[in-house]
């Protein structure tokens, strides 16, 4: 919430521009009343963008929606971009709990596709999803520290098998921490989901591709916020290549503010071994494009 923190970091460390979204938790998880959840995003969206419109064009902000209140969603979404000049909405992997390859989800997945503008996907999972039977709580921050992951690529691969990739085929989804699971684990979906074909233990979901399912996976963007693991983006940049990494860090959520995660970001990256050009894209070039600047 300090913005002079956040420029002065932002200095230092030659940022030019910033995207500002929501931190968790996600509206609907503290808010149940759908009517209620949607005036407060409605205020959300307000004073994000009253923030990136005084930051003198530094901060991009991005909108959010009630998950829990679909009926007003699309529309929200198009004010926050038509009329509030916010950059895309940020959604969660599950709302509420429940799955967000819905039927009711639809209208507003058509209005991001005709908007142009981005989803930015953030993963939604509590202490209170416990890790086994018999116990009240997740231990060792597990829900978190594995469970985040998990929530994405759990996402993704249920917009995929619903259909939801080929009935909005234009779509721009960004997902957070690099595609999660997804980059070390391309190998196993392309093998083993024809085995479960092969069983029958898929239906028609898997005869309903339309193309391969490694495929659906890259259509999707994805953030560099991998904490500095040299490993992780290269295995990020060898399954989504240039085009589809956007510089992102998680400011500010380390120990110091942020600039624990910008400089080891920015050494994962540098440790790629790319040209300058495809370095440049992932820095700045991918989003300049995406967000029309």
């Amino acid at each position: 919430m300090d913005i002079s923190a956040r420029y002065q970091l932002m200095d230092e460390l030659g940022i030019d521009k910033q995207v500002i979204t929501l931190p968790t938790p996600p509206i609907e998880e503290v808010i149940t009343d759908p009517v209620a959840a949607h005036k407060l995003a409605q205020r959300a969206n307000n004073a994000i963008a009253a923030v990136a419109d005084g930051s003198g064009g530094r901060f991009l902000g991005v909108g959010t929606i009630a998950m829990n209140n679909m009926g007003e969603a699309a529309a929200e979404a198009e004010r926050c971009v038509k009329e509030l000049g916010l950059k895309g909405v940020l959604i969660y992997s599950n709302a509420a709990g429940r799955a967000i390859d819905g039927d009711e989800f639809l209208p507003f997945y058509h209005t991001m596709e005709a908007l142009d503008a981005p989803i930015w996907l953030h993963p939604a999972r509590t202490p209170m999803m416990a890790d086994y039977v018999g116990e009240e709580t997740s231990k060792y921050a597990i829900w978190q520290m594995f469970g985040w992951p998990y929530e994405t690529s759990m996402a993704m691969t249920r917009l995929i098998f619903s259909g939801i990739m080929d009935k909005v085929p234009a779509i721009k989804i960004i997902t957070h921490h690099a595609g999660a699971m997804i980059p070390a684990f391309d190998k196993r979906i392309e093998h083993v989901y024809p085995l479960f074909e092969h069983l029958g233990a898929l239906g028609d979901a898997y005869k309903g591709l339309k193309k391969p399912v490694l495929d659906y996976y890259r259509m999707f963007y994805n953030d560099t916020a991998l904490m500095g693991s040299v490993g992780g983006m290269n295995a990020a940049y060898a399954f989504f290549g240039t085009e589809k990494l956007l510089y992102g860090t998680d400011t500010p959520f380390d120990t110091v503010g942020g600039r624990i995660f910008n400089e080891e970001a920015i050494a994962s990256i540098e440790a790629l071994s790319i040209p300058p050009a495809e370095r440049e894209k992932i820095y700045s070039g991918n989003a300049i494009e995406m967000l029309k600047l």
